[in-house]
């Protein structure tokens, strides 16, 4: 996928959302047409130490783009963040997202209700694509692959080779932690992810 630029699926009738891992690919604002929005956790995660010192460039474009008004940060009613966290549950992601990934998916979701323009979630995070998914909010990744079909995940231990509930993070038999693997794959695989 190449860097989003005005075609005909991004317009000026658009809005996109930019994850935190599309920021920090260095992208030049002024090459897109559509409204950017993001929300104000972003900053947070990208000032942390390792890109303070690396990619202060990226970090001088972004406070520009903000005060320009050509990124607008925003963040998402409640309302929508609730339904997030349900339907994450619903596909076992909601172990895998932040708090960043979740306020994200719930800004799209809230655009995608309210809005009549088109939206799109940039992101290389598969979890958030799932999700995107299940919620049939449009994303698309950045110079990589996106998932194409949705998956459901179970979680498990990956010692004891029984299912938990997704409240858990350790084995209460074991004391390993969990992992989740994909319910069509749950026999043999693990996912990371």
């Amino acid at each position: 996928m190449m860097a989003p630029t005005e075609n005909e699926n991004e317009t000026k009738e658009s809005i996109i959302i930019f994850d935190t891992n599309i920021f920090l690919k260095g992208l030049d604002f002024n090459v897109i047409k559509s409204e950017i929005y993001t929300v104000p956790e972003v900053l947070d995660e990208i000032k942390v130490e390792r890109y303070l010192k690396k990619n202060r460039t990226i970090i001088d474009r972004i406070h520009c783009a903000i005060e320009s008004q050509k990124l607008i940060l925003k963040s998402a009613n409640e309302e929508y963040v609730r339904k997030v966290v349900e339907r994450s549950k619903i596909t076992n992601d909601f172990i895998v997202l932040s708090d960043v990934d979740i306020k994200l998916i719930a800004l799209a979701l809230e655009f995608k209700q309210t809005s009549n323009k088109k939206i799109v979630l940039y992101t290389n995070d598969y979890s958030m694509e799932n999700l995107c998914l299940e919620l049939n909010i449009s994303f698309s990744p950045l110079y990589k692959e996106g998932i194409i079909k949705k998956k459901l995940f179970e979680i498990f231990c990956p010692f004891c080779k029984i299912q938990k509930n997704l409240n858990e993070q350790i084995c209460e038999i074991c004391g390993s932690k969990l992992k989740r693997r994909t319910k069509e794959n749950s026999k043999n695989t693990v996912n990371n992810r």
